[in-house]
């Protein structure tokens, strides 16, 4: 598989004899085997090499009198395809056979050779005399390699950690997925660690083929890598060194040395004695602590002492890449302290254990910079844990600082007040705090889209973006922050294209990074608009990895909004009962900004059994909506559900391109149709085309009739003539555009 160009090349070459050189693992035998699938093998061996005619044996006749007999007979035998496998082992003679078949010209034979290995005299010659073409083998490309591993439901990180550490070796890979390097949860396969079983140790081993004080390098290597060429020199033998660089074990770039391939860190790492390893990282923290996150953790594995300062800034760095539980472990081998107390209480609220971190959030300071940083934690627990916004802007107005009022915006946004939220954030983007300014402009461009300023949102994007490349290194996901706010906004104003070409970029870049919580999150915005553009596959597929990355970080409660979604695209499907299950679980753990969506997907929920109720749903929740984006799709869907009463409202509404299509549809006007397929709703566009808005009675009869129920039944059922019945079937099959019963689940569904 994703060997296509190379088939092609061997195919173009014949008759032509080829070599395939690669390194160990890379598939040049699966390819030989099928490009010659009926081919004569010749499989050469390390036991083989030392027997003359040794990978040839089950060829040679039991009567031949001398070598020349041999090749003679064996070449009358051999007029056939042949492939040599591991030619780099032949023997001498066998590599004589093989030259001599190879250039009397009758047979066409492939060659598979490890490109690092010498070869005999015989078989260097097929290439370098021009007898045979020499093709190179490399690893499988990403996208190769990612063919692959489309039979598994991958989370994004989790194909992109097995791109990396397969490097494109389809040996390697099949023994990561062999050793159980996935899990499956909630029907999507995630990575869950290299294990180091005997056959993936035993190929490692055999790769590296490491003597003492080579191994012992490589472990220091592992430990550490990518480890400075200063530090390494002083750990090693400087001609151990260059030994394991010759060999190709491990690679020194820009002063800086790493092992040859991912994996040998791995399992060198799994496999090493508990004390060597304890000496090793000992040793690492004594000679180098410039990176405190490297450090700390060193210093967590040799089991000594650390400094307390060393450990609370290596709990930051954890934290800001999201690994809380690494993170937890140096604060907690800080031993106490305000800055350890303080800093172990925002972790424990990232996790969502409200009620461990205000346990251990220390007493209200004294000291400026701390009482912002204590205020600013205890209004997250307040808000996210306890949901008590009011509570929550209390304690930040007791401390008038711009981190404090970018979290307050953050606060009103979720609470639903986006009005006060861009109010509150707009002085903060005035400044000079990259962090304060990067939370401010993503609770305002969110707040703004809210509202329905796009002008004003696109302005506030413009300069948090600005601010977060510029400060990468003091906010290193500012840029996350502020793109995923104003990508909420794009996509509650319905500017679905725009929305969908940020989070589907951000979620690419985000999984490349291999951090759960802003993956989570662009992966919930991309399923949540798939599925309002109406790619449900997509939608369910990206709602159920937002699900699972969420689950062990998710500081604001995006897995309510993401449950909603995915009951609602499985209600598109007419999946009612899973549906079901998942939005009663949103609407208990939302955040008010989220109320009209989850009420929506409700209806949609309700509108597989249900059109009436589903409707009412809807225009209750356009009724208790103040914003106008929620508000007109709300009504729009109410339209779609069958009440037609709204029409006025959303004429009233329509001062924005989105508002004016909901306006333009409900009046059945045409032109709605190129301003949804403009913004990328196309599902609205094609109910359009097709006209599929069916009224409530002929959606319950339809509904009824997919069950197998017989016109009479229905006719029972709902109190109705039969040839009512009848005819509300004609008439949804013809808005459906479909002849019988046998299609109709299917377009109930599309």
């Amino acid at each position: 598989m994703g060997r296509e160009q190379q088939r092609a090349l061997i195919e173009r070459t014949r008759p032509k004899s080829v070599v395939i050189a690669g390194p160990a693992g890379v598939g040049k035998t699966r390819l030989a085997r099928e490009v010659l699938p009926d081919a004569e093998w010749i499989r050469a061996t390390k036991a083989s090499a030392a027997i003359p005619f040794g990978a040839m044996s089950h060829l040679l006749p039991d009567d031949a009198r001398d070598r020349t007999d041999v090749l003679r007979r064996i070449a009358e035998h051999l007029e056939q395809d042949l492939v040599v496998d591991d030619a780099h082992l032949l023997d001498d003679a066998s590599a004589a056979a093989v030259f001599h078949l190879v250039t009397r010209g009758k047979t066409f034979a492939l060659l598979t050779t490890r490109a690092s290995e010498p070869c005999p005299d015989a078989i260097t010659a097929l290439w370098k005399d021009g007898h045979a073409e020499r093709i190179e083998l490399g690893p499988l490309s990403e996208e190769d390699t990612g063919r692959i591993l489309d039979t598994f439901d991958l989370d994004a990180a989790s194909r992109h950690r097995l791109v990396q550490m397969s490097a494109g070796n389809p040996l390697l890979l099949k023994e990561l997925i062999t050793a159980k390097a996935l899990i499956r949860k909630q029907g999507v396969w995630r990575w869950n660690g290299v294990k180091a079983t005997p056959r993936l140790t035993e190929v490692i081993a055999t790769r590296l083929n490491a003597d003492e004080n080579q191994r012992r390098l490589l472990e220091v290597v592992a430990c550490a890598e990518p480890v400075s060429t200063e530090t390494l020199e002083r750990l090693a033998r400087t001609n151990d060194i260059a030994e394991a660089e010759r060999k190709g074990l491990i690679h020194t770039t820009n002063g800086l040395s790493r092992l040859g391939h991912p994996l040998y860190g791995e399992v060198l790492r799994e496999t090493m004695p508990p004390a060597r390893l304890k000496q090793i990282c000992g040793a690492l923290a004594d000679t180098d602590q410039r990176d405190a996150l490297r450090a700390g953790l060193w210093r967590l594995h040799s089991g000594r002492p650390a400094d307390p300062r060393l450990m609370v800034e290596a709990a930051r760095q954890a934290m800001d890449r999201f690994d809380l539980a690494l993170a937890e472990r140096f604060a907690r081998a800080a031993n106490g302290g305000w800055e350890a107390d303080h800093v172990l209480a925002e972790i424990l609220s990232h996790g969502g254990r409200y009620e461990e971190s205000l346990q251990a959030l220390p007493y209200a300071p004294t000291k400026d910079d701390e009482r912002v940083r204590w205020a600013v934690t205890r209004s997250d627990v307040l808000y996210w844990g306890l949901g008590d916004p009011q509570a929550a802007t209390d304690v930040l107005d007791t401390v008038e600082d711009p981190a404090t009022a970018a979290s307050k915006a953050w606060v009103l946004l979720f609470d639903g007040r986006c009005e006060e939220a861009v109010t509150a954030a707009l002085p903060v983007l005035r400044t000079t705090n990259p962090q304060a300014l990067c939370w401010a402009a993503a609770a305002a461009a969110a707040a703004a889209g809210f509202t329905g300023d796009p002008d004003q949102a696109r302005e506030i994007h413009a300069i948090g973006l600005r601010t977060a490349r510029e400060h990468r290194d003091d906010v290193p996901w500012g840029y996350v922050q502020v793109g995923f706010g104003y990508g909420l906004g794009l996509l509650a104003q319905g500017r679905l294209n725009e929305a969908w070409d940020l989070a589907d970029r951000e979620y690419r870049t985000a999984a490349k990074q291999e951090a759960d919580a802003p993956l989570g999150a662009w992966a919930g915005l991309r399923g949540a608009t798939a599925k309002a553009r109406g790619d449900l596959r997509t939608a369910i597929t990206s709602l159920r990895e937002s699900l699972i990355l969420l689950a062990g970080f998710d500081t604001f409660r995006l897995a309510a909004p993401c449950l909603a979604e995915l009951a609602g695209a499985y209600a598109l499907q007419g999946r009612a009962k899973q549906a079901e299950r998942l939005i009663v679980r949103a609407d208990r753990e939302a955040s008010r900004l989220f109320t009209t969506s989850i009420k929506l997907n409700q209806a949609w929920t309700q509108a597989t059994r249900d059109t009436r109720r589903a409707a009412k749903t809807a225009r209750a929740a356009a009724d208790q909506e103040h914003l106008k984006p929620l508000k007109a799709w709300a009504l729009y869907d109410a339209f779609r559900l069958g009440d037609h009463s709204v029409r006025r409202q959303l004429e009233e509404l329509a001062d924005d391109p989105v508002r004016h299509a909901f306006a333009l549809a409900a009046g059945k006007d045409p032109r709605a149709g190129h301003l949804f397929q403009e913004h990328g709703m196309f599902r609205h566009a094609e109910e359009l085309g097709r006209n599929t808005l069916l009224t409530p009675r002929e959606r319950d009869i339809a509904k009824l009739a997919t069950r197998n129920l017989t016109s009479r039944q229905i006719a029972a059922q709902l109190g109705l003539s039969v040839r009512t019945v009848d005819n509300t079937l004609g008439r949804a099959y013809l808005k459906l555009g479909i002849n019988n019963r046998a299609d109709l689940k299917a377009a109930l569904q599309a």
